[in-house]
């Protein structure tokens, strides 16, 4: 080879790196599109309380605040139902919404036939907000559950479904869905980690804080599994 095609060789090398690298350093430097919550609604049912308590702990290390509703022994048709559900958003005026239901449907066969328009609804009262639903943890004992978590990843999309499935948490009891309060941040902490790179949600930081630190938010509400919202 001549000095002359080595030369030109050598240009074209060191022009595809440049460019490469310009590339790279563009894609790493551009702007987040996402808002990061000052304000996180958590809505659920029984499972919400330790999840949204180990959440707003993440809140007091990084600068945002949860805000919770637990509705014992609710479902995803229940809360659909209410017709309180678009007040209670309007009023709380998050900048994300957490959902954790499902865990009381977790066998229904037919989810797009019954959950559809209830899911509907949920998404149409949440508006333009980013939501993230976490999907209900496996139920010990049992193998029914794989459906209702595929339709709502699918139904849901997966920047705005966490799936908690297949986690290995420690539970309360053997045959009890419930996790363990260490279960519960392991859950929390499994979801925070995954949010910076697959949610659409964005949070101001996540800091780990120290310990099993848990703490409510400046609004808690729990309703029990008779009552209304």
């Amino acid at each position: 080879m001549t000095k002359g095609k080595i030369g030109r060789a050598l240009f074209y090398i060191i022009c595809s790196i440049v460019i490469l690298q310009s590339a790279i350093f563009i894609g790493a430097s551009s702007p987040d599109e996402r808002h990061p919550a000052k304000k996180v609604l958590f809505i659920g049912d029984s499972m919400t309380g330790w999840l949204a308590e180990r959440l707003n702990a993440y809140g007091k290390e990084n600068g945002f605040d949860v805000s919770t509703i637990v509705w014992d022994g609710s479902t995803i048709a229940k809360w659909a139902s209410s017709p309180k559900l678009p007040d209670i958003i309007e009023q709380q005026n998050p900048d994300a919404v957490f959902i954790s239901l499902g865990m009381n449907e977790l066998f229904e066969a037919n989810p797009g036939k019954r959950l559809k328009t209830p899911v509907d609804k949920i998404k149409t009262a949440i508006g333009d907000r980013p939501f993230l639903w976490i999907g209900p943890p496996s139920w010990p004992g049992h193998s029914q559950g794989e459906i209702l978590n595929e339709w709502l990843e699918n139904e849901l999309g997966s920047e705005e479904f966490f799936r908690s499935f297949d986690l290995k948490l420690s539970r309360q009891s053997a045959k009890n869905p419930h996790p363990t309060r260490a279960g519960m941040i392991e859950w929390m902490d499994s979801v925070v980690n995954w949010i910076p790179d697959n949610a659409k949600v964005a949070l101001p930081g996540i800091k780990k804080p120290e310990g099993v630190e848990m703490s409510r938010g400046k609004s808690f509400i729990y309703k029990r599994m008779k009552e209304t919202l």
